[in-house]
């Protein structure tokens, strides 16, 4: 089957946006109290959503910006920080959608007939959520599936009970941001014994020059529960830069089993700030898988927080081309004993100007007995870029194992040579290489989901000189 991920190339196209987009409504900088009020009333939210906000507005004054990483040129006070493509009450049905919209996922690969076959799949555009489609199957399990917009409306109590617990607005400067200015994201409830054995999608997509994208996902898995979650993001090329500061909370309660997958596909211009971290009670198992193209820069490490007899696993792919800083990794921290992480990094940089780092962030509490954390960082340079690797581990517990492995390098000449004595030519040997050297990652991903990843890096590596 075709999924949404297909064709994603073709869609960058800025004068087909430019001549059929047009926001009904548009909250731009600079950011103040009177704004923050104004997207909530939009909203129509209640009054502990409204004061969630306006004290997100405060940590987000008062935090500075990051002081490791790339460097971000963002200038907030000309960011749009909320717009509409569609009015209230949102369509339901594939009919219902504006022309331009269909059009958009049809170039997406997603026709009519395909929205029927999913089992769950939400849309998103710039700042509003604008189609969902469900399945009975859902309803029936007690599953709730929906926009947080939606969440907020019909499931207050749950909503307020979990939100903002697994992040801080005072984690970050863009965590209070999104905080501040959330709109649209996912929201996903799954009851208590319920095992789902097909993935739910979303897809997020940035339309408008200097827009800012907040969505905002909580995922609730109760006691013995199981799901899997797939995203996509993307932006078409626009000259001015984009904002990208999703934030992204999941809560795995005893037993239970989430999946987490995400491909991040964004133009040169966006800047994708996102914090994303999962809490894991006893016997729980989390694996965040992240695909990361594109942008101008990226900074995403997704963290996980364990509890015991737990296996927390974050993985990452990343190409960075000239110009890009692609900064990834992960953070775990080992709070119970007899748990196990694993950390796998897996980037390339294409060109001189290009940089891709690693960065990874452990720390293992006392009383984290008998438990083991692995750590890979590979990273490949291809003409002349720039790759490093940061780890930090900090250890109070003497009972544990943890290692950390860090390798970078440059294409091996003596297995292209073997190759291309196979018969291969030679960017046919150098695709199946650079295939090799992500397979770590993209074995981790879903059957339904390898081949479209494996599309979109080929085309990256071709399109930016990879296979020269």
């Amino acid at each position: 089957m075709v999924t949404i991920f297909e064709d994603i190339k073709k869609v960058k196209e800025k004068e087909w946006f430019e001549s059929k987009y047009s926001p009904e409504v548009y909250i731009t900088g600079p950011l103040t109290e009177e704004k923050i009020r104004k997207i909530s009333e939009i909203k129509n939210e209640p009054e502990w959503m409204l004061k969630i906000r306006l004290d997100a507005l405060k940590a987000f004054n008062s935090l500075p910006m990051p002081d490791f990483g790339p460097k971000l040129e963002i200038n907030f006070d000309e960011i749009s920080y909320y717009a509409s493509p569609v009015s209230y009450p949102k369509p339901r049905k594939w009919e219902e959608l504006p022309e331009f919209i269909k059009e958009a996922y049809r170039k997406l690969g997603l026709s009519k007939e395909e929205a029927e076959m999913l089992l769950g799949v939400e849309f998103q555009f710039d700042s509003v959520p604008i189609f969902r489609k469900a399945k009975e199957k859902l309803e029936k399990l007690g599953v709730i599936f929906m926009s947080m917009d939606e969440a907020v409306q019909e499931y207050p109590e749950l909503v307020k009970k979990y939100f903002g617990k697994v992040v801080s607005p005072y984690e970050n400067k863009f965590a209070a941001l999104n905080t501040a200015v959330w709109s649209g994201g996912v929201f996903i409830y799954v009851p208590k014994g319920v095992k789902l054995d097909f993935p739910l999608h979303a897809y997020f997509r940035i339309n408008l020059d200097k827009i800012g994208q907040f969505e905002r996902t909580l995922i609730i898995a109760e006691e013995d529960s199981e799901v899997s979650y797939v995203e996509g993001c993307s932006a078409p090329i626009y000259s001015a830069s984009s904002l990208h500061a999703a934030v992204v909370e999941v809560i795995a309660k005893k037993n239970s089993k989430v999946n987490y997958y995400t491909l991040q596909n964004w133009s040169k211009n966006v800047y994708n700030l996102v914090t994303k971290r999962a809490i894991l009670e006893d016997n729980s198992r989390v694996q965040w898988v992240s695909i990361e193209l594109g942008s101008k820069a990226t900074m995403l490490y997704p963290s996980l927080i364990l509890a015991n007899n737990c296996v927390g696993e974050i993985y990452n792919l990343s190409i960075a081309h000239e110009n890009q800083h692609i900064d990834s990794g992960g953070k775990i921290i080992f709070k119970g004993s007899n748990s196990r992480g694993i950390i796998v990094s897996k980037s390339i940089a294409i060109g001189e100007t290009s940089i891709a780092t690693s960065r990874f962030d452990i720390k293992i509490l006392k009383g984290a007995k008998n438990s083991t954390l692995i750590s890979k960082c590979d990273s490949l340079s291809i003409n002349n870029g720039k790759v490093e690797t940061i780890p930090r581990i900090i250890c109070d517990e003497k009972d544990v194992y943890f290692n950390h492995e860090g390798k970078s390098e440059i294409v091996d000449e003596e297995r292209l040579f073997f190759l291309k004595l196979k018969g291969l030519k030679e960017d046919v040997a150098k695709k199946l290489l650079y295939l090799g050297f992500f397979e770590d990652v993209t074995e981790k991903l879903p059957d339904f989901f390898k081949l479209e990843v494996q599309k979109l890096i080929n085309v990256e590596l071709e399109e930016y000189g990879g296979f020269g």
